[in-house]
């Protein structure tokens, strides 16, 4: 990958955990604002969350702890890909019963659905830039 198209890669190719961390940050705060069923956000922020902390205090990742975020990501990239999409402005039916269960797909505009699979992008740029620990 060019150093000019990722952030945390510095121009002699090694990864500045810095900037990794701060990417982290912004990925859960821009998460937390998609219109994303409350049980796939919580999943992503949680191990979004997983990895930073351990970023944080190892300096790298285990491939497993990666691995589990990347499938939730393609989890959710599979939602926003099978949403109903309904024109802006346009009413919404319900996507959660009472009991919790999602009976009907959730709903989400065009526009809305654009701006998840960007996020979601994003975020795995970040997981697939994470230093990863060697393994014994």
């Amino acid at each position: 990958m060019c150093s000019n198209d990722s952030p945390s890669e510095k121009h002699d190719g090694t990864v500045d955990v810095s900037e990794l961390l701060e990417l982290y940050d912004q990925h859960v705060e821009t998460v937390e604002q998609l219109p994303l069923p409350g049980y796939r956000i919580e999943s992503l922020v949680r191990e979004t969350e997983t990895v930073r902390e351990t970023l944080a205090a190892d300096g790298v990742v285990s491939a497993t702890t990666l691995q589990v975020l990347l499938c939730g990501i393609a989890e959710a990239i599979g939602d926003v890909e099978h949403a109903r999409t309904v024109p802006a402005g346009a009413a919404r039916g319900a996507d959660q019963l009472p009991d919790g269960v999602h009976r009907v797909p959730y709903e989400m505009t065009p526009d809305e659905q654009a701006a998840c699979l960007d996020a979601l992008s994003q975020l795995q740029f970040a997981v697939v830039e994470t230093p990863v620990a060697v393994d014994d």
